[in-house]
């Protein structure tokens, strides 16, 4: 088969239909990171004030929501086509993944009763469920995207192949 090279084209804008599902999820990935931004952060503040040190964990969970929050506004600029870097979306998927791991098993079994701050945790494994959620579908989403970019059909005839 003869590759095309489709360099040079302006490519067609998205429909309605990938368009506000795309732009949906991406402000919810950056309201969630916020979230857990918020959260986390109240922690690391706490044990600034006290002249503590940071534990890793909180630290690794605000870099996890920095890296989510830069990548879910890149992506929801309209000249991105985020579909082709879908593998970007699955490494903070992982990382999404690992930070639940990491407090859901901190808080998962404790009982916080009359504990404001373990109640905010057990709340903020809860964010990181729904971040985690957010982040594979748009992992598997832009797979799919960028599958059908590559072994779809020609818009005019239908017939030819545009890969």
């Amino acid at each position: 088969m003869v590759q095309k090279n489709k360099s040079h084209r302006t490519p067609l804008p998205d429909p309605a239909i990938i368009t506000i599902p795309r732009l949906v999820t991406r402000i919810l990935q950056i309201l969630i990171a916020l979230a857990a931004s918020g959260i986390y952060g109240r922690d690391l503040q706490f044990a600034t004030k006290n002249d503590q040190r940071a534990d890793s964990r909180w630290v690794f969970a605000e870099v996890v929501v920095g890296i989510s929050i830069l990548l879910a506004i890149a992506y929801v600029l309209p000249f991105v086509r985020s579909f082709k870097t879908f593998y970007l979306d699955g490494v903070v998927f992982l990382l999404w993944v690992v930070l639940l791991g990491i407090f859901g098993v901190l808080f998962a079994k404790v009982d916080c009763r009359g504990a404001a701050g373990c109640r905010r945790m057990k709340g903020g494994v809860w964010v990181d469920v729904v971040g985690m959620l957010l982040w594979f579908a748009t992992f598997v989403g832009g797979g799919i995207m960028l599958w059908k970019d590559r072994h779809g059909k020609s818009i005019y005839t239908g017939r030819g192949s545009v890969a």
